[in-house]
């Protein structure tokens, strides 16, 4: 499998590269030269197989020939080994043909341990091939950077520096980033937003300051963000359908790479009927969705924070496949669109994303307000970012025959505030300590003050 950049000026390249990578070099991501194609006969016969075998038969023809087959099988295992439940993703039911795909077993409580795991495995086996040294290094406003620190905290040969908002981030999880072992995890606050620390990451990777040291992106900017994910999609659609019937997606719009992965899914010829968009009022998504102007602006603070910023970057992926893969067009609009802080995409590539997503916006009283239905009609407690993707999901399904499933990414332990607030949450409630973050904060554009501090530690 080759790779090749949105924006046509970097590539191909192979699997390996593209894990030891960011952005690709051109300012672009990389994207498969082709879309494996899986027969529906082929999908059908999958529904008997255990989650690791599954996730080898869907996630091995993107690797090509960068891994044999049996170091394959054993990252892949391995990726998992430290998830609580046994079925690794269960569902769990809400209503008629109403599900939630639990995401949450991993080791630290969300959907984002399955690219974590799976990235620090895959760079830790390539860097051992090379005897290399990365520097990984991302934006979190508080689960991303957690679930990377504690995947990589195995690999002797990778530091990682992780950006955060100075004021946006849960008091649990500034807590751990700021537990965390600073000989191998430097810290960067920013007084600026999530958006703010994900284009200084861009900027970072175009001015690469530390010779001789891989760069490496944790945040689904890499490949490894995508290709995780889409192993969600078959999995829900073989327990509810055995691969051959119809099943409808609702994703809360957490990170772009979890919607983009299933529409690679359903490229790959699972039956997927309908991804819906679940926004809550950071809604840039849903406003592009409907209106066809993408504007990214400041966030608002709400109940489910990691949904908390306007600026997804793997919107370009799914544009570059809306314009045919047509990477000149993609680099003219990424071009005006870091210009002028807006786009609009031709309207035959906007009624076609209109065709294969729907979105819908959830406003704070109506999250609190499905938290309490879902406790009190099914007895299920769920967080805020699910329940706003419960509330699109059954609001705006097409298809009431066909089972509709809320991507549930995060544990409702880690509401416990909001969750006890509410009266749903009758464990003893578990207080984040206090954190007193006295790290010097970078100015929200201060590329060079980042780098003098890379380079400060660099071995």
């Amino acid at each position: 499998m080759q790779y090749l950049s949105t924006r046509n000026g970097a590539g191909p390249v192979d699997f390996r590269d593209v894990v030891l990578s960011g952005p690709a070099s051109d300012g672009g991501l990389y994207v498969p030269a082709h879309l494996p194609s899986i027969s529906p006969e082929a999908i059908a016969s999958w529904s008997w197989l255990p989650f690791d075998e599954l996730v080898w038969r869907v996630v091995s023809p993107f690797v090509g020939g960068a891994l044999d087959e049996q170091t394959l099988r054993r990252l892949l295992s391995d990726s998992y080994k430290d998830f609580t439940h046994r079925a690794i993703t269960p569902l769990q039911q809400i209503g008629h043909n109403e599900w939630i795909l639990q995401l949450f077993h991993g080791p630290t409580r969300t959907s984002k341990d399955f690219a974590a795991q799976l990235q620090a495995r895959l760079v830790r086996h390539f860097l051992d091939e090379s005897g290399g040294e990365a520097l990984v290094v991302g934006a979190t406003n508080g689960d991303t950077g957690v679930a990377a620190i504690e995947a990589f905290a195995g690999c002797p040969n990778v530091r990682l520096a992780v950006l955060y908002p100075r004021d946006g981030v849960p008091a649990d999880r500034l807590a751990v980033l700021r537990a965390a072992d600073p000989r191998r995890v430097q810290l960067f606050p920013l007084e600026g937003s999530f958006d703010d620390c994900q284009t200084l990451v861009a900027r970072l990777f175009r001015a690469w300051p530390l010779e001789g040291v891989i760069p490496v992106c944790f945040n689904s900017s890499n490949w490894v963000g995508v290709l995780a994910q889409i192993v969600f999609y078959f999995h829900a659609a073989l327990q509810l359908g055995g691969g051959t019937r119809p099943v409808g997606f609702s994703v809360p719009a957490a990170s772009f790479a979890e919607i983009y992965a299933g529409f690679v899914a359903q490229k790959m010829g699972l039956p997927i009927n309908q991804v819906i968009v679940s926004t809550n009022s950071n809604d840039a998504l849903h406003r592009f969705l409907h209106r066809n102007r993408y504007a990214p602006h400041a966030s608002q603070r709400t109940l489910a924070p990691a949904m908390d910023f306007s600026l997804y970057s793997n919107l370009e992926r799914f544009i570059w496949e809306l314009y045919g893969r047509d990477g000149e067009c993609v680099k003219a609009l990424m071009a005006q669109f870091e210009a002028s802080g807006e786009l609009s995409i031709g309207n035959p590539q906007w009624l076609q994303a209109r065709v294969l997503f729907d979105s819908y916006a959830v406003d704070e009283a109506e999250v609190r307000r499905e938290v309490l239905r879902l406790k009190a009609e099914t007895g299920a407690v769920v967080d805020p970012h699910t329940a706003v993707g419960a509330l699109a999901g059954r609001l705006h399904r097409r298809s009431l025959g066909a089972p509709m499933v809320t991507l549930g990414q995060i544990a409702p332990e880690k509401s416990a505030l909001l969750l006890r607030e509410l009266g749903v949450w009758d464990d003893e409630l578990a207080v984040a300590p206090a954190v007193d973050d006295d790290l010097p904060a970078l100015a929200r554009d201060d590329l060079d003050g980042l780098c003098r501090a890379l380079r400060a530690v660099s071995p």
